[in-house]
């Protein structure tokens, strides 16, 4: 995947699409890849840029740990880009850079997207760490097969094909998680000390996306980025849980028409 160097240091990206820049910053685990998978989950219709963020696939650690440093490392890609604005987007653990990003460097973010993302001190399992970059590759390769056959364990009660089809694009770039472990562990370190207090300086529009029945990032993380962010608008996705709310299709109408807005040069639309 083409990796460009920045201020902070290498970022490995992969780009899609044309028309307003928007900047998609994957969940935990993840990498450039669930970016490009979440973008056609979504049916975004934008000049997607999906970076890894730092400790996943190409992109080192040391581009940035916290969320204030992602968010400087995301900003020089922008740099090295030629992009002056974008909208943000942040799904899961990338939510935590995102809001860091709009709150850091209002002037480059054009609009701002939580889809069921951190919005609170929280602790992410970590469980796959325990497991050998070979034992666990065999162990994500299993895992999959048993989901493609058996995809109810992903999304529970769930059974219309959109959602399945959706968790099961998103759930494929999980694995293999040797490349993915160092911004796994990082994602959930920060995730315990995750600081909501940088969302009063949040300016941009903001757009906030949450299932009701997501166990990976409880719905009150979407409730409580709600009293933060008094101007954002809430799409609560009932029934929904962390890997089917990107296939609900009132949720993706929600995503279109804020995104509509902004190309509009104005507020998003209601």
């Amino acid at each position: 995947m083409p990796t460009i160097a920045t201020s902070a240091g290498p970022v490995e990206y992969r780009e899609n699409g044309r028309g307003m820049p928007l900047l998609l910053l994957h969940g935990t685990p993840g990498g450039s890849d669930q970016g490009v998978a979440a973008a056609r989950v979504l049916g975004l219709d934008a000049r997607v840029i999906a970076p890894s963020r730092p400790g996943y696939l190409g992109t080192p650690l040391s581009v940035g740990r916290t969320p204030i440093e992602q968010a400087d490392a995301m900003v020089a890609l922008l740099d090295g880009l030629e992009v002056d604005r974008a909208v943000v987007l942040g799904v899961s653990g990338g939510g935590m850079t995102a809001r860091a990003l709009a709150a850091r460097h209002p002037g480059r973010v054009r609009g701002l997207v939580l889809w069921s993302a951190v919005g609170a001190p929280m602790r992410i399992p970590a469980w796959p760490l325990l497991h050998g970059p070979l034992s666990w590759r065999a162990v994500g390769e299993a895992l999959l097969r048993r989901l493609r056959r058996s995809p109810g364990l992903l999304v529970g009660g769930a059974r219309d094909a959109r959602s399945v089809d959706a968790a099961l694009a998103i759930a494929e770039t999980v694995f293999p998680i040797g490349d993915r472990r160092d911004g796994l562990a990082n994602d959930a370190h920060q995730a315990r000390r995750f600081d909501v207090g940088s969302a009063s300086k949040i300016t941009a529009p903001v757009l906030v996306v949450h299932g009701t029945r997501d166990r990976n990032v409880p719905y009150r993380h979407a409730t409580r980025a709600m009293q933060s962010l008094p101007h954002a608008r809430l799409v609560t996705v009932p029934g929904a849980n962390h890997w089917t709310s990107a296939g609900d299709p009132a949720a993706a109408a929600a995503l279109a028409a804020f995104l509509a807005g902004l190309a509009d040069g104005g507020r998003p639309r209601p």
